[in-house]
């Protein structure tokens, strides 16, 4: 049985290279391969598209010891900031992780908890302190919220209020974070 993998049509692969100005998205290498940042070679969508140079490639990318979460990958593939691949931005990631997430599958509790960690780590970084006042004018308890209470309502209440501002904000608060990256003073990412 033949597995064959479609090719990238020309226009596309055209626009993702001419983005990049036909450069490694992480170093600026010459000869980039297209990857496919979910790792399906048939979506071939825009932005599921990364050109990286044969080493990034191969040794990052294909290496299982070494790969970057599909998720965060598409982060720098969204927001082009090499900060998203240094090893400095991988503990804000995994804080920044929920957000990615369907706030429906978390708890209020859960949702609660992953906000205020958030916040926190945020309010601890270079500028963290305007950065942490926005996350929690976002993210942070539902308190500014009018609500009824009822026989068992008070936490399915809160969860549904913690999702809707999780849902409505979960983009913007991605946006900020990623903002704040540009204070730290970390190592540049992929020399």
């Amino acid at each position: 049985m033949s597995t064959s993998r479609p090719s990238i049509p020309k226009s596309l692969r055209d626009r993702v290279l001419n983005e990049y100005n036909h450069r490694c998205a992480v170093c600026g290498g010459d000869r980039p391969h297209l990857h496919h940042i979910d790792e399906d070679p048939t979506n071939n969508v825009e932005l599921n598209l990364l050109p990286l140079c044969p080493n990034h490639h191969l040794n990052d990318q294909h290496n299982p010891t070494t790969k970057l979460p599909v998720r965060r990958l598409a982060l720098f593939r969204r927001f082009k900031d090499p900060q998203i691949l240094a090893p400095q931005f991988a503990p804000l990631y995994k804080r920044v992780d929920f957000l990615l997430d369907s706030p429906h599958d978390l708890h209020y509790s859960e949702s609660s908890h992953a906000a205020r960690d958030l916040i926190d780590f945020v309010g601890s970084l270079e500028m963290g302190p305007y950065y942490s006042k926005q996350l929690e004018q976002l993210i942070g308890e539902p308190r500014r919220y009018t609500y009824t209470t009822g026989p068992g309502e008070p936490e399915n209440t809160l969860t549904t209020l913690h999702q809707q501002a999780l849902l409505q904000h979960s983009n913007r608060c991605i946006e900020l974070i990623v903002e704040q990256l540009r204070y730290q003073r970390w190592p540049v990412y992929g020399g």
